[in-house]
């Protein structure tokens, strides 16, 4: 699916959860509330698992009526939140948390990470556009030399012509592999566990009365990731102490995740409130890192453009010029 086709989809599923959290204040039950939020949303005509969002939210009202696991619902194409969401309202259960505090929290959260992804993807867009002018210039060259009249065999007519060829073509093989390696460092390493996410699900439990070891311990049931988390939890029932029990976390959200709850777990001051400001900022600072990053790979750009780009555009695109006139007719 298309960028701004997945976005509108989770925008859309964003805006149903909030929906279904108003319909649960009015007094309808969690089924009846997911099967009038699914029936404002449009059908495609032939559905499969991940279709569209309105097929979606029809198999997760039969499921939720029926008493079945709605975590087996596949959800739309795109939505990457829908599983956090279902894995949420599972924990709420369990807990007895309000299903519609949780999911109105849940539900701003969601705009907020997709307005920060909006952003990133609109700071790397000016650096990713020079990567592809990159990739193209020395093949541009080429084509603007034999426009020129440097025919094939300005390049393949002796061996000085070869090597020409071969640098050029090395030259902006070597740019386009560094190029992708500076996008691919810029984009960062993908994640299976979202901090913010973890915040946001410990906080609701908070609130409704689990303790800090407690609600990690049902969030590690529900969220993706939580059977890393559960060797911490052992050492902290043991009574280890925090620092101690969180040192051999490998994985970096997990590892923040350690770090945002520590002044909890010290002082017991922060509360579920301290947690909710703590996942916004978790985001925010998502945001500024992906935003620097992109600001940094502009700058990096130019050094593959000076060593291996112009080049490789002077071998294909100005010495076959060159060659052709010292030649001669």
């Amino acid at each position: 699916m298309r960028t701004g086709a997945a976005d509108r989809q989770r925008l859309r599923f964003v805006e149903a959860v909030r929906r279904w959290a108003a319909l649960l204040r009015t007094g309808s039950g969690e089924g009846q509330a997911w099967r009038l939020v699914a029936d404002r949303e449009d059908v495609c005509v032939r559905p499969e698992p991940g279709c569209c969002l309105g097929h979606s939210l029809r198999g997760l009202a039969a499921a939720v009526e029926l008493g079945a696991d709605p975590r087996r619902v596949s959800g739309p194409s795109g939505v990457v939140e829908w599983q956090t969401l279902l894995a949420l309202l599972q924990v709420c259960r369990a807990s007895g948390a309000a299903p519609a505090e949780t999911a109105e929290r849940f539900a701003d959260a969601s705009a907020a990470e997709l307005d920060a992804e909006r952003a990133r993807r609109a700071a790397a867009a000016g650096p990713k556009s020079t990567v592809t002018l990159l990739r193209w210039m020395p093949l541009g060259g080429l084509g603007i030399a034999w426009l020129l009249g440097a025919g094939p065999d300005s390049l393949l007519g002796d061996r000085l012509g070869w090597l020409v060829l071969t640098a050029g073509v090395l030259f902006a093989a070597v740019g386009h592999v560094w190029a992708q390696s500076l996008l691919r460092t810029a984009a960062g390493p993908g994640r299976e566990v979202d901090a913010a996410a973890w915040l946001d699900v410990t906080a609701a439990l908070l609130r409704s009365g689990a303790s800090l070891v407690g609600a990690l311990e049902r969030a590690a049931v529900a969220l993706p990731g939580g059977q890393r988390l559960r060797p911490v939890l052992a050492r902290l029932r043991w009574g280890a102490d925090w620092d101690e029990a969180w040192e051999d976390l490998a994985d970096e959200e997990l590892a923040e995740l350690g770090r945002r709850l520590q002044p909890l777990h010290t002082s017991g001051m922060a509360g579920a409130a301290g947690l909710t400001q703590a996942a916004r900022a978790v985001r925010q600072e998502r945001r500024r890192t992906a935003e620097l990053a992109a600001e940094q790979l502009a700058v990096r750009l130019v050094v593959p453009l000076g060593l291996c780009h112009l080049p490789a555009f002077v071998c294909l695109g100005v010495l076959p010029l060159l060659l052709m006139m010292l030649r001669g007719p």
